[in-house]
């Protein structure tokens, strides 16, 4: 068992990195879109989220973002 524990370790590491790789990409893509949706450059507030710190980035959009403004929706039916 004891020659496993180098190989057991590197799948952990290697497994936590893949992990925090796609939380990245997934919290760094939806605060593009959000930004997008409410007006803003997402690329800008994407670099910013990135750069400051992803938690710390996206704490800052989420106080700082616009609200949405409502849209009428025109719906076409046939007569």
């Amino acid at each position: 068992m004891e020659f496993l524990m180098p190989y057991l370790t590197s799948a952990v590491i290697l497994s936590t990195f893949i992990l925090y790789l796609g939380l990245l990409g997934f919290i760094l893509t939806w605060v593009y879109q959000d930004a997008e949706l409410r007006g803003f450059n997402g690329w800008v507030v994407t670099i910013f989220t990135f750069l400051t710190g992803t938690i710390f980035g996206t704490l800052v959009w989420l106080l700082i973002r616009p609200k949405l403004k409502k849209q009428l929706i025109v719906l076409h039916t046939e007569d």
